[in-house]
């Protein structure tokens, strides 16, 4: 009887330093796929996916070992969303440059500093009123004012400031007491408030500011957020060196979004000024040649079409005209100049008063649509205006095209 042939193994993939992931996957629970071990020193595959679905896709290596030392240093973990690296940009002379700022929560600063051993027990937040109401200040037996804090905010105003003590035991083992203090005014994240003429549609800046996100609803409890991390910070700056509280940060990430905003404006005004100035309404058939007229192999001149009911080429209308055009367009969509040219006036941060004849001509005929719509009981003012007619020169009264018995053409 003969043995049975051996089966040969198939041959294995070689094994090198760059593709041996057997430590990887000698996990034991599935939530040691992301676990960031003590021995570990940089990020898995798996963790490198990961960190791709939570905005790291393209950060620099320099940038992923600082966040991972963060995170191993802080024990805070980053797929939990304990903590956050959070892209921003900077100005570096003329250029824009990314950087990254490390972001946790509130529980964040607890658990880290709880981690020390050190910390003893949390005081406050408190909170307190403006500086020019008495009823906020008292008087001690020493004779000195002093601010009265409370510990519940129950007005209907934000407060003024917040403030907050963290107790805890320093390097040498002393007990001793860390205290920081948050003005409302400082970080309450804001924006201009905008009110349009109602004569002009011309948008003005009040001079106030509207409080934003979830300031104006919670604006103690996102300030008495700010108040416990900054007093964090100071009583364990060695583990929160360079960690912010989301809500330290959003003043920041306001600024940012309103330079972006006036960058964009800026680069749409600079491209309409840029277009070629005409006062003539787009879409106007007018001739630009100067030369004569075409002739026939015959030396017959060619058969001149039907000429088109448009604006005499040598009188164009002013900016003046224009906007009182856009009078008679408002009129013909039962609307007013300030609501029909109100994302207009946004987006370009142009007023109707201030804008020139060419930008005038550029924002009627985005409207020409809205306005051949609502001629349609006019059929002969709709082909004028389709044409790149102006109604105000089939009737100089511009409020003549919203009434039934108004003339046609």
């Amino acid at each position: 009887m003969t043995a049975p042939a051996q089966k040969s193994l198939p041959a294995t993939e070689q094994v090198t330093p760059l593709t041996d992931n057997r430590a990887e996957m000698t996990i034991e629970t599935a939530d040691q796929v992301l676990e960031i071990t003590g021995e570990q020193r940089f990020w898995t595959k798996a963790q490198r996916a990961a960190l791709a679905t939570i905005g790291l896709a393209n950060a620099p290596t320099h940038d992923l070992v600082a966040f991972f030392h963060i995170c191993k240093s802080t024990g805070l973990d980053p797929f939990r969303r304990e903590i956050y690296y959070i892209q921003r940009k900077r100005k570096a002379g003329k250029q824009e440059e990314l950087y990254y700022t490390a972001q946790t929560g509130i529980d964040g600063f607890r658990h880290t500093g709880q981690r020390t051993g050190r910390f003893i027990r949390r005081v406050g937040p408190f909170w307190t009123g403006p500086e020019d109401d008495p009823k906020w200040w008292m008087q001690g037996e020493d004779g000195i004012n002093r601010r009265r804090w409370v510990d519940v905010w129950l007005h209907d105003q934000p407060p003024a400031a917040a403030m907050c003590r963290i107790e805890h035991r320093s390097i040498a083992g002393d007990a001793t007491v860390t205290q920081a203090v948050a003005v409302f005014s400082e970080f309450a994240v804001g924006k201009d408030e905008w009110r349009n003429d109602p004569v002009t549609g011309d948008g003005y800046k009040t001079g106030k500011r509207i409080l934003t996100g979830q300031w104006p609803t919670m604006g103690a409890h996102m300030i008495g957020k700010v108040a416990e991390a900054q007093a964090w910070r100071i009583a364990f700056p060695r583990e929160l060196v360079n960690i912010y509280e989301h809500a330290e940060m959003e003043q920041a990430d306001a600024a940012q979004r309103e330079l972006e905003r006036e960058a964009g404006a800026a680069r749409r005004r600079e491209a309409r000024s840029k277009e070629q100035p005409g006062a003539i309404i787009p879409g106007t058939v007018v001739s630009a040649s100067t030369e004569t007229e075409d002739t026939t192999e015959q030396g017959m001149p060619e058969k001149e079409s039907d000429p088109q009911p448009v604006e005499p080429a040598d009188q164009p209308p002013t900016a003046d005209e224009l906007r009182r055009e856009l009078r008679a367009y408002a009129s013909a969509m039962g609307s007013t100049v300030t609501k029909i040219t109100d994302r207009w006036r946004k987006s370009t941060g142009i007023g109707v008063n201030k804008a020139t004849a060419g930008q005038l001509a550029v924002l009627l005929g985005e409207l020409r649509p809205y306005v051949l719509a609502a001629l349609g009981a006019h059929p002969e003012a709709a082909e004028h205006v389709e044409a790149g007619g102006l109604l105000i020169r089939l009737d100089p009264d511009t409020t003549v095209w919203s009434r039934e018995d108004a003339r046609e053409g």
